[in-house]
């Protein structure tokens, strides 16, 4: 069900417009949608939007691991691999320039 108390509950005036094209068959699913929930479209437009807008971004905030994975990234931390010569070089050139406070 569309939560249509968070666009009703928007504060301020609305003054921002996005166009959407679209054909004869989402607009007539558009139109039917808010006529079900006895609301305009504009009102049933800014809920589905919001709604859907807030889904994607929920999803896109966080990776769910499979369980192969999950396996792989689990071991990977068990046993690390060696350091490259590269980083061990890196090492010395560090502690070469760094004094440490002891």
């Amino acid at each position: 069900m569309l939560d249509l108390d968070t666009a009703s509950s928007i504060s301020g005036k609305q003054t921002k417009s996005t166009q959407v094209r679209h054909d004869d068959r989402l607009a007539s699913l558009i139109e039917r949608a808010a006529l079900a929930l006895a609301v305009d479209k504009s009102v049933f437009l800014r809920a589905a939007i919001e709604r859907e807008a807030t889904r994607v971004l929920d999803l896109q905030s966080r990776h769910t691991l499979t369980p192969a994975d999950a396996k792989m990234f689990a071991a990977a931390l068990d046993a690390p691999p060696a350091p490259t010569p590269r980083a061990l070089e890196a090492a010395r050139n560090y502690g070469a320039r760094v004094v440490h406070a002891d």
